[in-house]
């Protein structure tokens, strides 16, 4: 399948119910960036088991909603909410507390009860012990709507339900089941919206789908952490670095540019199956780029090349086992400015993904949303 401006064809598609086993597809697009405004999609809503919504508050009714392209109005609630602002990454919303980040970059930490339109967000903070051997006491601060650029709740995931399909605003909405209807994706039951029986997408707007998302491990959503060559000086002004701004991706598996020398250990759940990337060379520094690269995991080098302007995209398939991968820059001829390495759509696939069927999932019932 590919998209373009015109209508796209989608002949032999099979529906969403006969492909057993399936793990997920990548929709192409001639021109990701320009299905993708970011002036239009700056904020999200995220929720805890990883559906993201794009869109903007809903300022109209009585009780808060989200507006979103695709699923129209989508109601609120908290015990599912992640996070609502400017992309942020999974891995970095884990917190004991909850949130609020203003437009000045200040934050204010405590426990959200509650979202009003009119009045702004409730955010009960602790005040200080009236007299000494006494407990602190409790006082719910009301923070308009207009001073907060983010909010962040301390809620716990869980897994995923259902088809996941990525879209090209940034959405990554959870349905039952979907089918090609008429060259477009009818997608049925969305799971943020119990109430709604489908919704018609344009396949020009759709990434990728897969019907078990559970089973894919992102790299660029894996905590990791910078490892500096053993003889780099305590005085660089260039530590190793990765550089991932968020653009919509199919399965959000956004292109990671490091910046050695030294070496990017990431972490993740213990999976086996197979770690499959696009390794090749930041576009910037195509011209200046001379270093050696290495991919390890388990003491076991599974990749290793050097680095060059003539070094070739190349793609990876390779057997994966364990929890931690290591990509290693070193021997830089440039130091710096000459050791970088793209990893594109990097994803550990596990070996479940091709045991189990798609997903089903009992007929939708109305969520216990919080009384707002």
């Amino acid at each position: 399948m590919s998209g373009a401006a015109a209508p796209v064809e989608v002949k032999t598609l099979p529906p969403s119910d006969s492909w057993p086993g399936w793990c997920g597809a990548k929709v192409k697009q001639r021109s990701v960036a320009g299905l993708f405004s970011k002036s239009g999609a700056q904020s999200y809503y995220m929720m805890i088991d990883g559906q993201r919504l794009a869109g903007v508050f809903e300022m109209g009714g009585l009780k808060p909603s989200w507006r979103n392209a695709a699923l129209q109005s989508v109601p609120i609630d908290l015990e599912q909410t992640l996070s609502i602002g400017p992309f942020t990454r999974k891995r970095d919303l884990v917190s004991t507390k909850d949130m609020i980040i203003l437009v000045n970059s200040d934050r204010l930490e405590g426990f959200i009860d509650s979202v009003d339109v009119a009045t702004g967000i409730g955010l009960e903070v602790a005040t200080p012990a009236p007299a000494p051997g006494e407990k602190p006491g409790k006082q719910v601060m009301r923070i308009p709507m207009d001073r907060i650029a983010e909010i962040r709740l301390a809620s716990k995931s869980k897994p995923a339900g259902g088809w996941r399909i990525w879209l090209a605003d940034g959405s990554a909405i959870d349905v039952d089941s979907w089918s090609d209807d008429q060259n477009q994706c009818r997608a049925r039951r969305p799971h943020a919206v119990a109430e709604m029986e489908s919704v018609v997408l344009p396949w020009t707007s759709v990434l990728a789908i897969a019907p078990n998302s559970n089973a894919m491990t992102v790299l660029a959503n894996c905590p990791w952490k910078a490892i500096p060559e053993a003889d780099a000086s305590a005085t660089r002004l260039s530590p190793p670095t990765i550089s991932s701004p968020f653009i919509p991706t199919a399965f959000d598996a956004t292109p990671l540019d490091l910046h050695g020398p030294g070496a990017f250990q990431f972490s993740f759940p213990k999976t086996r199956g197979t770690l499959s990337m696009t390794l090749s060379i930041p576009p910037q520094l195509g011209s200046a780029v001379g270093c050696h690269a290495s991919i390890e995991s388990n003491g076991k080098i599974l990749w290793q090349g050097a680095l060059t302007p003539e070094f070739a995209a190349t793609d990876l398939r390779l057997p994966f086992e364990g929890e931690e991968l290591t990509v290693r820059l070193d021997q830089s001829k440039r130091g710096a400015f000459g050791c970088a390495l793209r990893l594109g759509d990097a994803i550990v696939i596990s070996d479940s993904c091709s045991e189990s069927p798609p997903p089903t999932r009992s007929p939708a019932s109305a969520p216990a949303k919080s009384d707002l």
